[in-house]
């Protein structure tokens, strides 16, 4: 083997050990780890003319994890897709490989923007506490002639003290949704907030049979879920979903629930949580390896329903893809998601406010509070749904037609660069 090769595999190995032992590493350490390097990066942000926002000849980069399967993956790459929908050149910086994140998984086909100079407007997608970080990836002279905008979510009613050190890396503030906005508001930070919804409509699971108005395929009553553990265990509330399917339809074979849960490695007694769950339940199956794009679309297959019963959303992005194929959505009434689901569209689950508690420490009670679903409103509208087809079939629809005039990447573009 050539002296470059086996440097390369050394490398590789050294990365791959790296990578094992900062996972198998306590949250709390990592965080404060990262938080004390971050904390030490303080990119030079220049003065910048609002102009570069209108300048339709000067490029749009997106910087985020673009090649991951994560919810702030598939931001960024909605994002890119809405600019280059509108006739913008739109470049790209990949920051999986600087966050452990899995990377690869998604060929988003964005041309790298690593080696670009000159004057830009950039999106930063990427949490607010680490955009320092992001921006001196790019290295130092990067920031020259650069608009900067952070596009940022957030799920509780009060963003931790930390996002204070992203605050001076951009320009402007948006934010997908209302929530976050008041959320982001109540910092004081100074800059300007704008609600910019991600533009799901261009990218989406295939149209159910509810929104094309086929005949529903063979086969049992099916709900599908997905969620990752490193969004937060408590705060998707997976075991919340697992007791109300059960509660509605016990060990029926005719009724299904599919979870595609990924990120278990982040929190190991997620994992356990949810096994322990489902117990012997056949009619309940859970996958936890990330997917690429097309083995998702293949594993979505032909649900009847989607259902989330989450304690808080910045936005709600599976759910608002689970309505642009026209499923009807089971989820809890409050946070982010609200800003397009109604009685109309969608099942909205009754819930009560609580306490912040999360023995994963992502979240704090300081942040303000969040929801506690109904479990048992849950199920009955689970049971409304497979027992009344024609009621799903007008809310699926009804949620593709009014997601898909909403959530376009026009309304995305005009928002952003108004």
């Amino acid at each position: 083997m050539p002296p470059g090769a086996i440097v390369g595999s050394m490398s590789q190995l050294l990365h791959r050990a790296a990578r094992a032992v900062w996972r198998r590493t306590p949250a709390r350490v990592r965080q404060g780890a990262a938080d004390a390097v971050i904390g030490r990066i303080r990119p030079r942000l220049p003065q910048a003319s609002r102009e570069l926002i209108r300048d339709r000849a000067v490029p749009r980069i997106v910087i985020g994890l673009l090649s991951s399967p994560s919810g702030l993956g598939q931001s960024a790459r909605l994002a890119a897709r809405a600019l280059a929908q509108d006739g913008y050149r739109v470049i790209g910086h990949d920051l999986c490989r600087y966050f452990h994140e899995v990377a690869g998984n998604i060929a988003h086909g964005i041309p790298d923007a690593g080696a670009f100079r000159g004057p830009a407007h950039a999106l930063l997608v990427i949490g607010a506490p680490y955009a320092p970080f992001a921006l001196a990836s790019l290295g130092r002279d990067f920031l020259k002639d650069k608009l900067v905008t952070g596009y940022w979510a957030w799920e509780l009613p009060r963003v931790p003290r930390s996002w204070e050190r992203g605050l001076p890396a951009v320009h402007d503030i948006a934010v997908p949704s209302l929530f976050t906005a008041n959320a982001v508001c109540a910092l004081g930070a100074g800059q300007p907030v704008r609600v910019c919804p991600h533009p799901v409509a261009l990218d989406h699971p295939p149209l159910s049979a509810f929104a094309t108005g086929a005949a529903r395929p063979d086969g049992p009553f099916t709900v599908v879920s997905t969620l990752s553990i490193g969004s937060g265990f408590e705060r998707k509330n997976p075991l919340a979903l697992i007791r109300a399917f059960r509660l509605a339809f016990g060990d029926r074979p005719d009724r299904r629930l599919r979870m595609l849960v990924t990120g278990s490695e982040h929190y190991a007694p997620a994992r356990t949580a949810i096994v322990r769950a489902v117990g012997r339940a056949a009619n309940i199956q859970v996958r936890w390896k990330p997917l690429t794009r097309p083995e998702f679309l293949d594993w979505w297959g032909t649900p009847d329903a989607y259902a989330l019963l989450h304690r808080s959303e910045g936005f709600g992005l599976p759910l608002a893809e689970a309505m642009c194929a026209g499923l009807p959505v089971v989820a809890t009434g409050w946070s982010g998601n609200m800003d397009f689901m109604t009685d109309r569209n969608s099942l909205p689950v009754r819930y009560r406010l609580c306490n912040v508690e999360d023995p994963q420490r992502k979240y704090f009670a300081s942040e303000g509070q969040w929801a506690e679903p109904d479990i048992e409103h849950a199920a009955e509208l689970l049971q409304r749904l497979a027992s009344e087809p024609d009621l799903a079939r007008d809310i699926g629809a009804t949620a593709h037609r009014t997601m898909r005039v909403r959530l376009t990447g026009q309304n995305f573009c005009r928002s952003l660069l108004e």
